[in-house]
């Protein structure tokens, strides 16, 4: 991407830019025609072309939006049809010279002294203007599919953004929520070992400081004996 696209975008310097467009199509149009080509006002259609590069030059972004289309498309207009008429007339000025005219046809022009040299046929108007008009409504049709395409890949990026945010919001959460389940089954493994422990280690409920199992152990054990030394008395 050229580096005044990454600068910060202003209509005003792209509207001002835009607007020489309109000399320079008249001054391209004159200039032609001055050299006998008789093209001069087709080369005006330059206005319409330059209206809408000029003002993506100045305002360091391509023309996308509706309002900076609009203007170029409004200053691209004035300037091919002030550049055509500005050709016509330059053709029939050096038309007129090259007949045998005078080269002072402005000041004859004043003094009443000389006839206007316009194209005497319709084709030598019709003509030019036809391709002028072409080749400006192609420059409209170009740029306007530039604007399109400029349009699309903006709400491609916002949705790509967005998606992306999304996404790595979903995958913050997804983490969080296994880092709380990993933590609260970890809390209650290590809560079941601890009560395992208690139960394994544990000697059982004492008594005088001895474990009840074992005194209730010996108590039996004395038992049998005295049941025992009972029966060989009795024998």
């Amino acid at each position: 991407m050229p580096d005044f696209y990454t600068k910060p975008y202003s209509f005003a310097l792209g509207a001002f830019l835009s607007v020489l467009a309109i000399p320079l199509a008249i001054a391209t149009a004159v200039i032609v025609g001055l050299l006998g080509t008789g093209v001069a006002a087709v080369v005006a259609a330059i206005g319409m072309f330059a209206a809408f590069q000029l003002f993506a030059l100045g305002s360091r972004g391509p023309v996308s939006r509706g309002r900076d289309f609009l203007f170029a498309l409004v200053v691209g207009a004035i300037a091919t049809v002030l550049g055509a008429i500005s050709g016509l007339l330059a053709d029939a000025y050096t038309t007129f010279v090259a007949g045998g005219g005078t080269s002072g046809i402005i000041e004859n022009l004043f003094a009443g002294r000389v006839e206007l040299p316009f194209p005497t046929r319709p084709d030598e108007v019709v003509v030019p203007l036809t391709i002028t008009a072409v080749l400006a409504v192609l420059a409209v049709v170009m740029n306007a599919a530039k604007a399109l395409a400029v349009h699309r890949d903006n709400l491609m990026a916002k949705a790509n953004a967005f998606a992306t945010s999304t996404t790595n919001r979903l995958e913050t959460s997804r983490t969080a929520m296994t880092s709380s389940a990993k933590n609260s089954a970890n809390a209650a493994n290590q809560f079941a070992n601890h009560v395992m422990t208690i139960n394994s280690s544990s000697p059982g409920i004492l008594l005088n400081g001895k474990p009840l199992e074992e005194l209730q152990s010996k108590k039996h054990l004395w038992q049998d004996v005295r049941e025992m030394i009972y029966k060989a008395i009795r024998g």
